[in-house]
């Protein structure tokens, strides 16, 4: 997996089009009714990925607990992560860049 910020979000799709997964991360706004995780104003992100058994995969082992993979067969097919699942990708992104 690897992060890419705000700025960044058409590599992080390239990125996972060439068969990576993704870690896209920004500062949100997220229109009511939102899932309850999601605070405005603190970190969001999109973990995307063209695998979805990988995605899913993935993020169960984050922590996601209700995983709906979002745009399914497109080329911005994602989870969105948020709390404690989001801290353990940017962790687990963190581990892989030192690797």
């Amino acid at each position: 997996m690897k992060q890419f910020d705000s700025r960044n979000v058409l590599k992080a799709i390239q990125y996972a089009l060439d068969g990576g997964q993704s870690l896209h991360i920004w500062r949100g706004e997220w229109p009511d009714p939102k899932p309850s995780c999601f605070v405005n104003g603190q970190l969001w992100g999109h973990l995307i990925d063209q695998d979805v058994a990988r995605l899913i995969t993935t993020a169960k082992r984050l922590g996601v607990r209700n995983i709906v993979v979002a745009n399914r067969g497109r080329r911005t097919q994602h989870v969105d992560l948020c709390g404690k699942p989001l801290t353990r990708a940017v962790k687990e992104c963190e581990g892989s860049a030192a690797a």
